[in-house]
Parts: C-alpha cells; sequence; structure tokens
C-alpha cells in the first residue's frame, strides 16, 4: 500500500504551467492512494467558477490512483463533494486513525487568532450560501481582495504566529491515539520526531514542491519526504517503524531509496 500526500500547489489559471508541473510531477508518482490535503487552488470561489485548467487537472487526479481524497483548504473549502465525485475524487474532512493522521494544517495554527476567527465565520453554512449567491464576478472580485489583504497580514506579523502549535500537534496524535501526522499550509516542509510520534510537514509549489509517501508492507511502515518536480522524485528524508509500535527510526542516507 502506497499514500501519496500532496498540498499547496495554489493553481491559478493565470499561470497554466504550475497545472503542468504539478500534473507532470504526479504522473512520475504511482500510488495505491492519492490524497489532496488542501489549497491545491489559490481560489475556489464556487464549482461555477472552475476553469478547464481546473477540470482537466482534477480528472488527472481522480484517474492517478485507486482512491484519490480531497481534503478542504482554506482558500478551496467551497469545493463540492458533487463536483469532485463526478472526477471520481472523495471529499474527506480528515483522516484520522491509529496509523495515519492527515489534515490540511490551518487548524493546528491557534496562535493566529484573527484567522481563526475569520476561518470560524467563513465555515459556517450561512456564509457560504450567501457567497455562493452573489453573481460570479462579486465574488471574483471578493476573492481577489481577500487575497491581497492575506498577503499583506502575513507581510507584518511574526512568522512563528503562522505556525503549527506543539499543544494542538500533540492532542491530534493523543486524541487518534497515532504516531503520525501530515499536514501543509504552513508551507515549512520538514519532518519534526518528539515522544509523541512523527510529524511531516509538506510544501507550497512553484514548478516543484515536498510531498510525502507513505509505504506500508507487511508490518513496516516507512514515510519518505520526497521533492518532486517534473523531471525526478528525490528522497530528502525517510523513517521506518513497526506496526504496532511507536517508536520511528530515521533511516541513515545509505538506506534510503524509494521506487517509483
Amino acid at each position: 500500500m502506497r499514500q501519496l500526500i500532496v498540498s499547496d500547489f495554489h493553481l491559478d489559471p493565470n499561470d497554466p504551467s504550475r497545472y503542468r508541473a504539478a500534473t507532470e510531477a504526479i504522473t512520475r508518482c504511482p500510488c495505491d492512494q492519492l490524497i489532496l490535503a488542501g489549497d491545491i487552488f489559490e481560489t475556489w470561489i464556487g464549482d461555477d467558477g472552475a476553469t478547464e485548467f481546473d477540470f482537466k487537472f482534477l480528472e488527472f487526479c481522480g484517474g492517478h490512483s485507486g482512491d484519490t481524497l480531497f481534503i478542504h483548504g482554506n482558500r478551496d473549502f467551497l469545493i463540492t463533494d458533487d463536483y469532485l465525485q463526478s472526477l471520481g475524487i472523495s471529499l474527506v474532512k480528515k483522516i484520522a486513525g491509529p496509523d495515519l493522521i492527515v489534515i490540511h494544517g490551518d487548524e493546528l495554527c491557534t496562535n493566529d487568532h484573527s484567522y481563526q476567527e475569520f476561518r470560524k465565520k467563513i465555515r459556517t453554512t450561512s456564509w457560504a450560501n450567501a457567497f455562493l449567491n452573489k453573481p460570479l464576478a462579486e465574488r471574483q472580485t471578493i476573492a481577489q481582495s481577500l487575497r491581497q489583504e492575506s498577503r499583506e497580514t502575513q507581510a507584518n506579523r511574526a512568522e512563528s504566529i503562522s505556525d503549527a502549535v506543539e499543544s494542538e500537534i500533540q492532542q491530534w496524535l493523543q486524541q487518534f491515539s497515532s504516531t503520525l501526522l501530515i499536514h501543509g499550509h504552513t508551507h515549512r516542509p520538514a519532518v519534526h520526531c518528539n515522544a509523541f510520534g512523527l510529524r511531516c510537514v509538506t510544501s507550497d509549489w512553484d514548478v516543484s514542491g515536498i510531498g510525502v509517501f507513505v509505504d506500508t508492507k507487511d508490518d513496516v511502515i516507512t514515510v519518505s519526504l520526497c521533492h518532486l518536480s517534473p523531471d525526478n522524485t528525490t528522497v530528502t528524508e525517510q523513517w521506518t517503524r513497526y506496526a504496532g509500535t511507536p517508536e520511528w527510526k530515521r533511516n541513515s542516507s545509505s538506506a534510503v531509496s524509494i521506487s517509483v
């Protein structure tokens, strides 16, 4: 069983090259399950606003593996289950179990109080319905305004405010009796190992990015942080543990390998 987790492509129809790069990179990575962990699109203002680039990319993802899942990000939370299902993709709120947790990651950034208040507001059914009932052109204008406001906010605050909070990470791992948490959102790709388990963070993308493979074979689970591009797939860090045990062991550089 091989799972590939990617996030934060931030695809924008104004830059078709990013769609091509993401498609070519994923094509190089056969998997049994593809998990799109949010912010796949720079904005999603409603299914009626999807472009041909968006449609073709999701159609490709839906056919890439036997099981493709989509987790809402903070930028594409308005994409609907019906739209995804039509392209062979299942919408899930999260993946959460003893072997693996996958979330977008913004729910971990609880020190960013203003963002969390905004997130709570716009994730309500009433807000979504009111927004989607507006004309498409008006929704596009609102989305552009929110994006600009977000850029200005990020440029004028400490980076630590928008990072994942350790107590939240521990709570997720303990709640689901898990030793592996994978998320995106923060754009800080890395592997963090502590007493509670392993946390892997995917990256944002330009024409390449960092994704995570989870390989399960018999009783061995291997997690590989990989640089994915249209030209190659390179393992940057790899960890292994035996199922049923909490300890993760980092593989030495000579032992790091992955077949794609």
